[in-house]
């Protein structure tokens, strides 16, 4: 991210071992269920892939082939996921890998074949720690295959069968092992599963509450739950639990805010800017005026009054005030708010007067059209804040912030996301509220989720405070610096536009800063608890400065027995300790 001769970067966490896996601490670990199974086919090597810089664990299935190979597959048949058909433990290794495992997903993934356990621990290692669940096979089978591996001590093994748990650990007991259960918790079962050398646990979700995470923690056990998908990732982060096994691994991370330190860019892509100040030096401005120059819009008022509120009431200088009936922003249809691209981020200040089951109307049309390109609104009937995106396929999506979240009378940040790249099958789109991910949607909310890939549909005529420029749905509440853009905002910029604000930021600010002459290159974790900062001198500077502070607001404290290390053709990188605060920012300057 880069501002100026200043460099901001942000770290929230470090990289630590919780049990197994490649996590952070205070955050849950992400575990792929089959893989990344809403995107790719199940239980192959596609999936497994799929899962980089998404989960800390990957979960498969093992069962033995008629010849003795330890192969990847949940079912008993090869029937569901395959071209083929029959027991797998009838087939032998020819032929299972002569079977199609990837054709019945999606025509993308034809010619995926079932792996063998080499190739699945070999395809994981570089990125995670496998989880390996036993379907079938003796302990022994499976203790030969990992010693031939040098899989020991890097895996962890899983099984509903505690039989099978206790033999793989008399017979070795540095294997990591994970007791399957799905009844109700108790200290009892805990018990006999620490007793066949469990020192972990993965249930399944509807028999835990904070009660369980409790028992389990008590006992000096870590708890996985199994299988989550959508908000409710949500509710067992909120609760605690070690581990979360999804066919979204993704969503796990993305739900932990902030779980990312991705670069932010935010003049990159801009396409529309309503600061909403217009009113500031005329209380009856009729232009809603776009920075970007291209898109300004007109205040529409039936009643002859301003709407327009000043400082007291904004979040940021002035702001729209909007009464669910005499006034509405009108947007012009131009090319740039055709977006043009299958990317789209949608970032507004709202403040509602009304919960959306609290609404007269069915609707409450916040930023709407009544062709639905890309909108948000509030939803009666789902009782939700909702972002709803189409493509030019028409195949469209609708993540929504459930009521239970949301407030009236404070302002409240809503971020909308769409990426047609999110899959070579299906696109995602995401809804954040104060800069945490709340929902996603894939596809055209199908399964698998195939579609929403293309281009933004074009040709809407949108409108804050009413349902495009004709339509019947109004929205009573307060608007503010509201910002489009033809990319989707990554998590990172998505919580940094929100904590600037909650620092008195507008996105107006963030982008005053004068040009970059230090350039963000990456931001990791080293060896022996260090930040590894590395960045681009794009200017004549000859000394640099990191500072650390433990908020986006300040204050930054420069470290000054630190230098960087020149990494050649103007890269440089500092290397810094590590502290103990959950949350670090960092500024570099030049000088």
């Amino acid at each position: 991210m880069i501002f100026s001769r200043h460099c901001w970067f942000f770290l929230w966490g470090a990289l630590t071992l919780i049990g197994a896996g490649r996590g952070y601490p205070g955050t849950i670990l992400s575990i792929g269920h089959r893989g990344d199974s809403l995107r790719a086919p199940e239980n192959t090597v596609a999936a497994f892939v799929a899962c980089s810089n998404k989960a800390d664990l990957v979960e498969w299935d093992v069962r033995v082939s008629a010849d003795g190979t330890l192969v990847i597959m949940h079912d008993a048949t090869v029937n569901r996921t395959t071209d083929g058909s029959g027991n797998v433990a009838a087939l032998t290794l020819a032929q299972l890998k002569a079977l199609d495992a990837g054709s019945k997903f999606s025509p993308s993934f034809a010619g995926e074949r079932i792996p063998t356990l080499e190739e699945a621990i070999t395809s994981t290692v570089p990125f995670a720690t496998p989880l390996i669940e036993h379907k079938a096979g003796s302990a022994a089978a499976y203790l030969a295959e990992l010693q031939r591996l040098g899989a020991i001590t890097n895996v962890v093994v899983q099984s509903f069968d505690w039989n099978f748990l206790a033999a793989l650990h008399a017979l070795e007991p540095a294997i990591p092992l994970c007791a399957l259960g799905n009844s109700i918790l108790t200290p009892a079962l805990l018990t006999n599963a620490m007793n066949a050398g469990a020192r972990t646990v993965a249930w399944e979700q509807s028999r835990i509450s904070a009660a369980e995470v409790s028992l389990v923690h008590d006992l000096g056990l870590k708890l996985f739950v199994w299988t989550v998908d959508g908000p409710a990732i949500k509710t067992f982060i909120d609760l605690g639990v070690d581990g979360i096994i999804s066919n979204d691994p993704g969503m796990v991370r993305n739900f932990q805010q902030p779980a990312t330190n991705g670069p932010v860019n935010f003049p990159a892509g801009l396409i529309a800017y309503w600061r909403m100040d217009d009113g500031l030096t005329n209380a009856m401005a009729v232009p809603v005026t776009d920075s970007k120059g291209t898109n300004t819009a007109t205040l529409a008022r039936g009643d002859g009054l301003s709407h327009w509120a000043g400082v007291e009431t904004a979040m940021f200088g002035g702001c729209l005030q909007l009464d669910g009936l005499n006034a509405s922003v009108l947007i012009p249809r131009t090319d740039s708010l055709d977006i043009g691209t299958n990317g789209l981020t949608l970032s507004l200040w709202v403040r509602l007067t009304r919960l959306p089951s609290q609404l007269g109307a069915s609707y409450g049309a916040i930023f709407d059209s009544t062709n639905d390109a890309y909108v948000v609104y509030l939803d009666k009937g789902s009782k939700e804040l909702r972002f709803k995106v189409t493509d030019v396929n028409n195949h469209a999506a609708r993540p929504g912030i459930p009521e239970t979240a949301l407030q009236t009378n404070q302002w409240l940040h809503v971020v909308a996301t769409y990426s047609g790249q999110a899959s070579p099958i299906g696109g995602e789109a995401w809804i954040y509220l104060n800069g945490e991910a709340k929902d996603a949607h894939y596809g055209s909310d199908s399964n698998p989720p195939l579609g929403l890939t293309g281009n933004v549909k074009p040709g809407q005529f949108a409108a804050m405070g009413r349902e495009g420029h004709t339509g019947a749905s109004y929205f009573s509440g307060l608007v503010d610096d509201v910002a489009i853009w033809n990319r989707a905002l990554n998590a990172t910029e998505v919580a940094t536009l929100h904590q600037a604000g909650q620092a008195g930021l507008s996105l107006g600010d963030l982008l005053r800063q004068p040009t970059a002459l230090i350039q963000y290159r990456s931001i990791q974790l080293a060896e022996g608890n260090q930040v590894a900062i590395t960045f681009q001198n794009m200017g004549t500077w000859k000394s640099f400065r990191l500072l650390r502070a433990a908020s986006l607001s300040g204050p930054f404290l420069p470290i000054y027995e630190l230098a960087p290390t020149n990494l050649s053709r103007g890269v440089y990188r500092f290397d810094c300790p590590r502290d103990a605060a959950p949350a670090c920012y960092f500024r570099v300057e030049a000088y």
